[in-house]
């Protein structure tokens, strides 16, 4: 029953988990015997080492303590003790250990003189001649002189292994104290059998080497299968968002789950393509819809309004000597020319509308905006700076309703920097295209507001009615153009218009457009 329990755990788990569980355990075998014998080794050479060294130590400090009693016997103060004299009763001291001792070497440091006296031979003896004794005295001195400082300075004994791979010596160092000062430093060092470091070296070697494949194989083997878990846990992944957006694609993928990804994109295309068509088909006549509905109001608002503006314009006549009728009728005529401002906009929305179109240039319509926009931008203390393209081709263009869409975008911007702020007006020609952009650091837009704000009667600002921006897309969909916005909280907006150089005009001059924006 625990077997099936425990089966029925392993196939919950995930492919990619179930791979890694079988591989980890036909490796943890081998790893872990690899793992233990190189620490039982490391732990023999402790031993044997921790061996070394107390022998060493025992056989130092036993000879220090002879020496010392020595130097105490000549009843002299520290100073008074000459280098010359340690380096004669060291060596009746250790010359008589030498034979008992045979491939130990024996050395004393007089720190006065920074010189050393080397009894006994870590290798193969034989006499030396006075020259060749000098220089085995100048290398050892110079192999050794770090460690001896070390111990003059902390007056602390030392164990330490030196030489190369195939010759070390392991020596211990200890400090010869006499009345509590410091007069020599005396070590003593034994050569390591070749055979041992060298197979010691070997096993360790070899060892890690096994260890080294071992791991490689176990991280290959992982990749291998974590690249197609990967690749199979991304298909799944991206395929759920492909369910939630249909217009999401798939990524490219090697080997035959790409081509399952091509398959699933091509057809993801075709059901994008007929949901678009669907939702243009709704938008249209939603808007074919609201137009009529705007402008059946507009006319209807048009005949009161226009007789309450008649009836101001009488009391104005009649009734000029009443006191503070002014400031009545004043106000009365701000908000009729605001309710037919609105209207006027309701009525451009609304009514189908061919396009009047001329041979202009961009750059000079911009600067004739510019012009009478001026004023407005220094009041609000805003700084224009154009980055207009040379030689632009000439477009066949409605000049009026470019302009209409300038100034939307202008003021846009002015509104969306109300402390002041900076606005980039450039053009350039790409790909038989004419690029317009508005760049302002203004506040600004979120992901939200972007979505909709070219949508009918959608506005963040307290006295807009919504149309401006309706209105400015519409014009340049009748020009076969798109107009997009590119925004983020704080990070000021961009509003880039695409328009292209060559139109589809008629016979009679005015361009073939849609009635109403199928944004």
């Amino acid at each position: 029953m625990q077997k099936k329990n425990i089966l029925g755990l392993f196939r919950k788990k995930s492919l990619t988990n179930q791979i890694v569980i079988i591989i980890t355990a036909i490796m943890l075998v081998p790893l872990v015997a690899l793992v233990y014998d190189i620490f039982f080794a490391s732990r023999t050479d402790e031993v044997f080492f921790l061996d070394k060294e107390q022998r060493l130590k025992s056989l130092v400090e036993s000879t220090n303590d002879e020496f010392t009693k020595s130097l105490t016997k000549l009843d002299l103060a520290p100073t008074e003790i000459t280098p010359d004299m340690l380096h004669n009763l060291f060596t009746r001291t250790v010359e008589p250990l030498l034979p008992a001792n045979s491939g130990f070497r024996f050395g004393l440091y007089i720190p006065n003189n920074e010189k050393i006296t080397v009894l006994g031979f870590v290798h193969n003896y034989r006499n030396l001649s006075p020259a060749e004794e000098a220089k085995r005295q100048e290398e050892i001195f110079a192999n050794t002189k770090t460690s001896l400082l070390a111990t003059e300075i902390s007056k602390k004994p030392l164990f330490r292994i030196t030489g190369s791979w195939d010759d070390q010596v392991m020596e211990y160092i200890s400090p010869v104290v006499l009345q509590g000062k410091l007069v020599g430093v005396m070590w003593a060092g034994e050569r390591l059998n070749p055979i041992f470091y060298q197979s010691s070296y070997f096993r360790k070697l070899v060892r890690y080497f096994i260890l080294a494949v071992l791991v490689l194989g176990i991280i290959g083997t992982l990749l291998v299968v974590r690249n197609i878990t990967t690749s199979v846990g991304r298909l799944k992944s991206e395929l759920q968002k492909l369910e939630n957006d249909i217009d999401h694609r798939l990524p490219e993928i090697s080997g035959e789950l790409g081509e399952i990804a091509q398959a699933v994109n091509k057809m993801a295309v075709g059901l994008s393509q007929k949901e678009a068509l669907e939702q243009q088909l709704l938008r249209s006549e939603h808007l074919i819809a609201l137009g009529r509905l705007a402008t059946g109001v507009a006319h209807e608002l048009r005949n009161p309004i226009g007789i309450i503006k008649t009836l101001v314009e009488l009391m104005k006549q009649e009734y000029s000597q009443v006191s503070g009728i002014n400031e009545f009728t004043a106000a009365l005529d701000e908000q009729v020319d605001r309710q037919n401002l609105v209207i006027q906009e309701l009525l451009n929305f609304g009514r189908p509308t061919k396009v009047a179109i001329k041979e202009c240039s961009i750059n000079d319509n911009i600067k004739g905006v510019l012009s009478f926009s001026a004023a407005m931008l220094r009041k609000q203390k805003i700084t224009v700076h154009l980055r207009l393209a040379d030689f632009l081709p000439p477009l066949l263009a409605d000049v009026e309703k470019l302009k209409q869409v300038f100034v939307n975008l202008i003021i846009n911007a002015v509104e969306a920097m109300p402390d002041g702020g900076r606005l980039v007006i450039a053009t350039a020609c790409e790909n038989h295209n004419l690029i317009i952009s508005f760049t302002d650091t203004g506040i600004g837009m979120t992901p939200e507001e972007m979505t909709h704000i070219f949508d009918p009667f959608y506005t963040s600002k307290p006295q807009g009615t919504g149309l401006g921006l309706a209105i400015s897309y519409q014009n340049i969909k009748l020009h076969n153009g798109s107009l997009e916005v590119n925004s983020s909280p704080q990070q000021g907006t961009t509003f880039t218009i695409k328009i292209p150089i060559e139109q589809n005009t008629s016979e009679g001059g005015d361009m073939v457009g849609t009635t109403y924006s199928n944004h």
